[in-house]
C-alpha cells in the first residue's frame, strides 16, 4: 500500500508529484507525496504526521522539533538500565520519527535499509517499554489503521474536531487503562496484554493475528496459552527490554525439543524448557551466548516474566 491508498481511503484527491526530482531525495517519496495530500490532522483517531515543508531537505531539518522526545526516549531507557532497539539518526541506520499516536507514543522508521523507500516502521509506547517491529511503510502503516479503526471512529478530524470528538473516547480508554494497570490483583498476563493494547493504534492487532495463525498452523502444535494470548496483541519487537521474536521466529535450539527460543535479552536465547508434555507447565529458561550454561527460572512463566520486566524488576534469576 502506498500514499495513493491513503488518499483514496480519507475521499482525497490524488496528489500531484511536482516536476524534477525534489522528492525522495532525504524522506521517501511516497511519504512526502502523503504529506502534500493529506492535511494536518488526526488519522483514524489515531495517528499524527510530523510536518515539514516540501521537499524536505535535511533529516536534522525534520526531526528537529523532535529533539527533545528522543532525550526523553534516551534518559527513560538509561534510568531502566536498557538499551535502544536501534540507534537513532545519525547513526548508520538510525531510527528517524515520522509520526506521532494519539496516545503519545512515537512512531519511527527503521532506517537500515539504503533505498529510502524501503523504510519499515518502529513503534513505541508513550513510556518506551514497548517497541513494535513493523515491515509497513508509514503509508502503509496509515492505510491499515484507517482499515482496522472501529466503527465510528472517524478517517479524518482537524485538531478542532479531534478535541471535541475522539479526543474524549481516547481520554476514556487512557483512564481505563490506567485503572486496570493500578489494581493490585490484576494477574500478569492481563496486565501485558492491557499494557500492549494501550499503544490504541488500530490495525496492530490485526496484523499480529495475521502472523500468530500463519505460524500456528504451519510450525507447532501446542504452545503455552499466555504467549499466545500476549502474541494476538504483539507483532514482535522488544518488551521492556526484551526481544520477543514473531511467532514464526520461534524455533527449537536441540533435536530433541527440549528448548523452544521465543526471545533473547543481551546475546542470552530465552525460551522454555519443554520437558513436560503439557505447555502450560514449561517455565521460562535461557542459555548463555556461548551456549556453556542453561539457566531455568521455575517460577517464571512467559506471562510472569514479561510483567517483572515491565515492573522494572531486569534480574535473570
Amino acid at each position: 500500500m502506498n500514499h495513493l491508498d491513503v488518499v483514496r481511503l480519507l475521499g482525497l484527491g490524488a496528489p500531484v508529484r511536482p516536476e524534477g526530482d525534489s522528492y525522495g531525495q532525504v524522506l521517501p517519496e511516497d511519504f512526502e507525496l502523503l504529506l502534500q495530500a493529506v492535511p494536518q490532522g488526526v488519522i483514524a483517531g489515531s495517528v499524527l504526521l510530523s510536518r515539514s515543508d516540501l521537499p524536505v531537505r535535511s533529516l536534522e531539518d525534520f526531526t528537529r522539533d523532535a529533539a527533545l522526545r528522543i532525550a526523553d526516549m534516551e534518559e527513560s531507557l538509561r534510568t531502566r538500565e536498557q538499551e535502544l532497539p536501534l540507534p537513532f539518526h545519525p547513526q548508520p541506520g538510525g531510527m528517524v520519527p515520522w509520526g506521532r499516536p494519539a496516545r503519545d507514543g512515537v512512531l519511527l522508521w527503521d532506517t537500515s535499509d539504503p533505498d529510502a523507500a524501503n523504510w519499515t516502521t518502529v513503534l513505541t509506547d508513550s513510556d518506551f517499554q514497548l517497541w513494535l517491529d513493523l515491515p509497513f511503510t508509514a503509508s502503509e502503516f496509515v492505510a491499515r489503521a484507517l482499515l482496522g479503526r472501529p466503527e465510528g471512529v472517524p478517517a479524518f478530524e482537524t485538531y478542532e474536531e479531534y478535541e471535541s470528538g475522539s479526543f474524549w473516547d481516547v481520554a476514556d480508554d487512557m483512564r481505563a487503562t490506567a485503572t486496570a494497570l493500578a489494581n493490585p490483583d490484576i494477574g500478569a498476563l492481563e496486565e501485558v496484554v492491557t499494557k500492549v493494547r494501550s499503544i490504541g493504534v488500530p490495525g496492530i492487532r490485526q496484523y499480529a493475528e495475521e502472523l500468530l495463525g500463519r505460524a500456528v498452523g504451519e510450525s507447532f502444535d501446542a504452545l503455552p496459552e499466555d504467549y499466545l494470548a500476549v502474541m494476538k496483541e504483539f507483532p514482535g519487537g522488544v518488551v521492556a527490554g526484551v526481544r520477543v521474536f514473531p511467532v514464526a521466529r520461534a524455533a527449537w535450539l536441540n533435536e530433541d525439543r527440549l528448548f523452544l527460543q521465543w526471545g533473547e535479552v543481551e546475546g542470552k536465547a530465552f525460551g522454555w524448557l519443554t520437558m513436560k508434555n503439557d505447555p502450560q507447565d514449561w517455565r521460562v529458561a535461557y542459555i548463555e551466548p556461548n551456549g556453556t550454561a542453561l539457566t531455568h527460572l521455575e517460577d517464571q512463566t512467559f506471562a510472569t516474566f514479561l510483567r517483572r520486566r515491565l515492573r522494572g524488576d531486569n534480574s535473570l534469576f
